[in-house]
């Protein structure tokens, strides 16, 4: 014993392994004590010794290097990476596999013995005292949290049911506090969870603050499910566990009594920290390790991201703060209950690098700054700021905010299987992020979404996104957003602000974000959506397969040279002085505006495939493009080349490679998928198909396409869109505005609502002309108006 003694002191980084022999000890060892490339590595083979290691390394500057052996590391709790272990720029501090290995860092803990008790309905129990969880595990087979509906493995999508909540449902849960409502979005704008504290004096549930989603509105009456409640433990494989009482239950897979062991409870929500405190903590790798069995995090995603949709949770498997040349490489994060890896607050120079992340309940990766960062922040669709008290000082207010740092060669897929207010790529109060070379899908939102245009810089180069909006709406393979410090909810008002003062646009999107050859495909939305005052892109060859492009209110927008495969150009109520650029672009229908008072900068020689040109020049553009067949070389095999080479020369554009989408690295482009690529179709999506009507001294036009539900904020393609008012009319009376659209009439309430889908529909209404309650959406909110008691007022004229 004495001689590995001394070895592991020559070494001066061994720690010995628990329960492992000296002598096995010695020989592991020796090779690292004799040999100078080991000088300076520790290598662990558990969770204590793995802590221990890292706290050896705190007091002793020679460990430069943790190595993992084989096998899983039950934490204690999550490893912190502090100052105290920064590297040097060309030593960095490395916790790694050995080579050969994939160690799993697991946030699980086992269970002690169980002695299950049979109790009724196939439905054991036994006691149980230890610590609370949210997940749980037989083996490797993660168990169902008892829920209703039951879980359907040959259901797509979100596996709700609209009387998951219904007050017959109700009436059998004796006690549901604890219970959590889990649901898509009103609008469908991503999902939301909705905490249960119990229920009232009239037996309806009591509900706490909704989270994940920071455009609060009712819940989705169909697309929701209830757990964690005790009396929808009903299906093999659900489990229950009642804190009050001290049991544990569970519905075995097979009708037999439950194992005693094997049962794992989740015990952490994070596994490392990368974290200085009073200082950054620099050179910092974690390499090839995996990541798995964290408990969720939805009902602490409580912390808006600015105006963006978002309600956001700052941890993840691995979370990275004040911090400074950090990378982490080829790992393995699965089986996580919430995000896989956040870069928080100040951070830089930042590489997350071939990394396969799938199977997990929220977004793969995000860098997201902190609002002590931005100058003027704002907080909810609807706040705004008077001009005057706008800071006017452009850039962020201080360096609280990830910079400079890179997403590149990550295989993402199947994520926010919990939380679909989740994206592959999350962009939130950063700049300069490189995004390149990731290939992402199967994904309930967006693949990758940025939520504001601070400050912008970013590069999204060589992606591959797809199978995207899967459970949701009015999105895109790519979302962003720009409700920056001048944004206000009446357009009229921000124009008033702009034409005043041309220069609010670009205090926070300070540098241009590049997006170049992309492929991007949703089938449920736009393949790249700028939203809501997204400004200052450089859109250029880009392959689009399905959805088109879509710029809403923003500036300084130029989109060049893309491909879009059976879709189009959407421009939805542009700034009169938008300053935006179309050009060289191929689009296969006719451009889909809505409300575009003036065309930006320049629309012009672009490539239209299947019609569209004559009325595009109707309105004004496109006096140089061309009509034609571009004679894509091999559609079926993704190659969209135009080999009409004198058509692309007209128009000018040029070809650009379509080889180089997704990740590169062997390892993860074997497991890649691609996206399914679409015969060319002229054509596209469908236009408007009823034309404007008056009414009572209104001009009204149904909602039809998904490009009008997504101006106007609706949860359809539903309601009259409100074109003009007559002065001194009915309408006028009620205080209704051109822009507004009319949803339903009643009481905005349930039951009593009943929705307006045409002309014929509020005809009937107003024939008998009493006083009627409209409910209208104006600037994203629902409002009421009531229209007035009149002889005549429902006479179309």
């Amino acid at each position: 014993m004495r001689a590995a003694l001394i070895l592991i002191a020559l070494a001066g980084a061994v720690v010995a392994p628990c329960g492992v022999a000296a002598a096995e000890t010695v020989a592991r060892h020796a090779a690292v004590a004799g040999d100078a490339s080991g000088a300076g590595k520790v290598a662990v083979r558990d969770g204590k010794s793995l802590a221990a290691a890292l706290r050896r390394a705190r007091a002793d500057r020679r460990i430069r290097h943790i190595e993992l052996a084989a096998g899983t590391y039950e934490l204690a709790a999550p490893l912190l990476i502090d100052e105290r272990l920064s590297g040097g720029a060309g030593a960095p501090f490395v916790l790694s596999a050995a080579p050969g290995a994939r160690p799993v860092l697991s946030g699980a803990t086992r269970l002690p013995a169980l002695r299950w008790q049979p109790w009724r309905d196939g439905v054991w129990r036994a006691r149980y005292a230890g610590p609370a969880f949210q997940r749980m595990w037989l083996g490797q087979r993660a168990l169902v949290r008892a829920r209703y509906p039951n879980v359907d493995p040959a259901q797509a999508g979100f596996g709700g049911a609209a009387d998951a909540t219904s007050p017959e449902r109700v009436a059998r849960w004796s006690d549901p506090a604890g219970a959590v409502l889990h649901a898509l979005h009103g609008n469908q704008w991503g999902g939301v969870q909705v905490p249960i504290l119990g229920k009232n004096a009239d037996g309806g549930l009591a509900y706490g603050a909704q989270t994940g989603n920071n455009r609060i509105m009712p819940p989705s009456e169909r697309d929701r499910y209830v757990e964690n409640v005790f009396e929808e433990l009903d299906a093999p494989g659900e489990w229950f566990d009642d804190r009050k009482r001290g049991w544990l239950y569970f519905k075995p897979l097979a009708a037999a009594r439950p194992p005693a062991t094997g049962f794992r409870a989740g015990a952490h929500e994070a596994l490392i920290r990368v974290e200085g405190g009073k200082a950054e903590v620099r050179h910092v790798r974690v390499r090839g390790l995996r990541f798995q069995d964290t408990e969720p995090t939805f009902l602490k995603a409580v912390e808006p991201l600015l105006r963006s949709d978002w309600k956001f949770y700052r941890a993840g498997a691995v979370t990275i703060e004040n911090a400074r040349d950090v990378r982490v490489e080829d790992g393995d994060f699965t089986e996580l209950g919430g995000h896989a890896i956040v870069v928080s607050g100040r951070a830089r120079e930042v590489r997350l690098s071939g990394n396969h992340i799938h199977d997990i309940g929220g977004t793969a990766l995000a860098f997201v700054g902190r609002p002590a960062a931005v100058r003027s922040p704002l907080f909810e669709y609807q706040e705004r700021l008077d001009v005057a008290a706008l800071d006017p000082v452009p850039g962020p207010r201080s360096d609280d905010y990830p910079r400079d740092s890179a997403a590149v060669d990550n295989l993402i897929h199947d994520i926010g299987r919990i939380d679909r207010q989740a994206t592959g790529v999350q962009i939130a109060m950063a700049a300069r992020i490189t995004v390149d070379h990731n290939s992402i899908y199967r994904v309930p939102r967006a693949g990758i979404n940025i939520g504001d245009g601070t400050w912008g810089g970013h590069r999204i180069t060589h992606n591959d996104v797809f199978d995207t909006v899967r459970e949701t709406g009015d999105h895109g393979a790519f979302n962003s957003w720009g409700r920056d410090r001048y944004w206000h909810p009446d357009r009229k008002e921000m124009e008033r602000r702009v034409a005043a003062d041309p220069k609010l646009p670009l205090l926070d999107a300070i540098e241009p974000i590049l997006m170049r050859r992309n492929r991007f495909r949703s089938d449920h939305g736009w393949d790249i959506d700028l939203d809501d005052g997204a400004s200052n892109y450089v859109i250029e060859e880009n392959l689009m397969l399905a959805g088109g492009l879509k710029l809403r209110e923003g500036f300084a927008r130029v989109v060049r040279n893309n491909i879009m495969v059976n879709g189009t150009f959407h421009p939805h109520v542009w700034f009169d002085d938008s300053g935006d650029v179309f050009e060289s672009n191929l689009v296969m229908a006719p451009y889909q505006p809505i409300e575009i008072p003036r065309w930006g900068r320049s629309v012009d020689r672009n490539l239209f495939v299947g019609g569209g040109l004559a009325e595009a020049r109707a309105r004004g553009t496109d006096a140089g493009s061309a009509e034609g067949d571009p004679g894509f070389a091999a559609p079926a095999k993704g190659d969209y080349t135009v080999t009409n080479a004198a058509l692309a020369r007209r128009v000018g554009f040029v070809n650009f490679p379509m080889d180089d989408f997704g990740v590169r690295p062997a390892r993860l482009k074997a497991l890649a998928a691609a996206p399914d690529f679409p015969a060319p179709s002229a054509g596209g999506p469908g236009a408007p198909r009823q034309a404007a009507g008056t009414l009572a001294g209104l001009l009204l036009k149904p909602v039809e396409t998904l490009g009008e539900q997504s101006a106007a904020g609706l949860a359809s393609a539903s309601g009259l869109w409100v074109l003009e008012v007559e002065a001194g009319g009915p309408g006028q009376a009620a205080g209704l505005l051109p822009r507004d659209v009319i949803v339903g009439a009643g009481r905005d309430t349930p039951g009593s609502f009943r929705p307006i889908a045409d002309l014929a529909s509020l005809r009937a209404l107003l024939a008998a002309g009493r006083e009627l309650d409209l409910v209208v959406v104006r600037a994203q909110a629902r409002i009421a108006v009531r229209w007035p008691r009149a002889g005549g007022a429902g006479v179309e004229r």
